[in-house]
């Protein structure tokens, strides 16, 4: 079994359940975890197996598998005019200066100075969120997809096996049987003594007193 496997993953996504599963299940394998600007970047210079990407594609190079879509909102400084809308669209953003770049505390202090607005993935805007700087629901806005990506060509050996955890197979249903045996063998010395197959849990005795019949009046 390969002892490294390591993935990237862009501002806003949180990938924590997913690598304390992997790290639980292959507890032999040392996983490097990297945040990154860029993980399409990353995976192309070969210094991660496998990557989480925001609006990414399948092509020649790539497969993809697409996990979820959120929101995209405008942040703005608190007291802009935007805020006192009940509904946004993007019809109502036209003309309004705008901050643009990667997001970054930067941006978003640029957006807090009233140089302008941005759209952000909802979750980039919580991870970078001030108390000068609101999030604005928009509900025309494009959704922000995320989808996990690797190599076509020399695909690492755990490649499944994330997969497999980012989509809730359990370690009894994995396509790696040295692992599901494994976890089974520990569950079993784990648990405590079984009932016969069918059988209920022995109860206490009962008492052999007989009932005594209320007296009628």
């Amino acid at each position: 079994m390969p002892s490294r496997f390591a993935i990237a993953f862009p501002l806003g996504v949180t990938v924590g359940k997913w690598t304390r599963a992997f790290e639980q299940r292959l507890p032999d394998v040392e996983l490097v975890v990297r945040p990154s600007d860029d993980p399409l970047a990353v995976l192309a210079a070969g210094d991660a197996d496998m990557v989480f990407a925001r609006d990414a594609e399948a092509d020649d190079d790539r497969h993809l598998i697409p996990l979820y879509a959120e929101d995209v909102v405008v942040v703005a400084h608190h007291e802009h005019l935007l805020t006192l809308e009940e509904h946004l669209r993007i019809a109502d953003l036209d003309g309004e200066p705008r901050v643009t770049g990667e997001p970054s505390e930067a941006l978003m202090r640029s957006v807090a100075a009233g140089d302008g607005i941005a759209l952000l993935p909802a979750s980039v805007a919580k991870a970078l969120r001030r108390k000068d700087v609101v999030a604005l629901p928009l509900e025309d806005a494009s959704q922000s997809r995320i989808g996990l990506t690797w190599p076509r060509e020399g695909q690492h050996p755990l490649v499944d096996d994330f997969i497999g955890i980012v989509r809730g197979r359990t370690a009894h249903s994995s396509r790696n049987p040295e692992i599901a045996a494994r976890e089974a063998a520990d569950g079993r010395k784990a648990g405590s003594p079984r009932t016969p197959s069918g059988g209920r849990a022995p109860s206490g005795p009962r008492s052999s007193t007989p009932r005594k019949r209320p007296r009628r009046r």
